[in-house]
């Protein structure tokens, strides 16, 4: 008679999952950033320039509008942020992608090396003493079922998409209503954050 599949270690916390998430992603987020300022070619540096000085206008004019609170200053901020040109629109896009593009391919690769390569442990989980595995077997994740939860989490923290950033709003807090404590990209890749603590 076949033995039934181990027991898996009690599911991860909510808070501790969002603590081991935010020290895997804000130091890929500004290593993502960075490097799409390496690898920013001629027209995307120009846009991300034009960008700047957009906020740095934008800037100035606010803290005048706050200042003065003239009618006028107040107005000339509505418009900037309402009524942007043309040509400040199609910097903020070039640029934000880019970026968004670059940051999504770091972090992705990041996190799926990690989780495959470190037996569903990332940087973040390690500090929180958590791991991710696979179900029903409660091993090891694999790389496809990495790459797949890493994918979810980069488009939902890197990509300018309103789309991505409302489904990743929802799916944050879905562990919040389950008693398995598992998120959307959980369930879908058939996996689960587990606490390693006992291990």
């Amino acid at each position: 008679m076949a033995n039934p599949p181990p027991l898996p270690p009690p599911p991860a916390g909510y808070w501790w999952r969002t603590f081991a998430c935010l020290a895997d992603i804000i130091p890929l987020l500004i290593l993502g950033w960075a490097l799409s300022g390496l690898l920013a070619g001629p027209e995307e540096l120009a846009a991300r320039q034009h960008t700047d000085e957009w906020i740095q206008r934008f800037t100035k004019q606010y803290f005048k509008a706050i200042q003065t609170g003239a009618p006028r200053d107040l107005e000339a901020v509505k418009g900037m942020v309402l009524h942007p040109k043309d040509a400040d629109l199609q910097a903020f896009n070039a640029w934000y992608s880019f970026q968004g593009n670059v940051s999504f391919v770091t972090m992705l690769l990041a996190l799926a090396l990690q989780e495959w390569l470190l037996a569903g442990r990332t940087l973040g989980k390690r500090i929180f003493r958590l791991r991710a595995i696979g179900l029903p077997e409660a091993e090891e994740p694999g790389f496809l079922r990495s790459l797949l939860r890493s994918a979810w989490k980069a488009a939902f923290f890197t990509l300018p998409n309103p789309f991505f950033m409302l489904l990743g709003i929802v799916n944050f807090h879905v562990p919040l209503f389950r008693r398995d404590k598992r998120a959307w990209h959980d369930r879908w890749t058939r996996t689960q954050v587990v606490d390693d603590r006992g291990s």
